[in-house]
């Protein structure tokens, strides 16, 4: 235990930050919340990823509910950076047939597999079930400005074609 914290104050010392160490590390975070919709239906099992201008790291990243709403974190922690935020949304087809991967049985992988050609048939990416125009945060044309006061930090994305 006292090698842990001596080890937490000679690399804040030095400038860098370590998980688990204690304090808070990187930028000020504000609750991000919203929903996302397709069409004019709830977007289910999409990702939202967020860049905040001047922010370098790691994006900040959501994933939408069975009713399109999503709640953002960055790094582990709950929230986004303050500040002018570009967003992108992105989802995979379905290509289970709707079925979770996690809910087939044995025999129903093999159909799959069977269907597909075998396992020596090249696969074919997935496509997006969603235009691919919104997946990247620097070409969707879509943003969020985050404030700090978190109650203002409710945003909408309705995507269409």
């Amino acid at each position: 235990m006292l090698f842990r914290a001596t080890l937490c104050i000679v690399v804040s010392s030095l400038g860098f930050g370590i998980v688990g160490c204690g304090g808070d590390s990187g930028p000020k975070l504000a609750g991000v919340t919203g929903t996302v919709t397709y069409g004019g239906k709830p977007l289910a099992g999409a990702t939202v990823t967020m860049q905040t201008e001047g922010v370098k790291g790691q994006a900040s990243l959501g994933s939408t509910d069975s009713s399109g709403k999503f709640k953002m974190t960055t790094g582990g922690r709950a929230g986004v950076p303050v500040g002018k935020a570009r967003v992108g949304i992105s989802k995979a087809a379905d290509t289970t047939g709707g079925a979770a991967k996690t809910d087939m049985k044995p025999e129903d992988m093999m159909k799959l597999q069977k269907a597909a050609g075998g396992t020596t048939k090249k696969q074919e990416p997935p496509k997006p079930a969603i235009p691919e125009k919104y997946a990247d945060p620097t070409k969707s044309g879509l943003t969020a400005d985050v404030g700090a006061n978190e109650s203002k930090n409710v945003f909408e994305f309705p995507l269409v074609d």
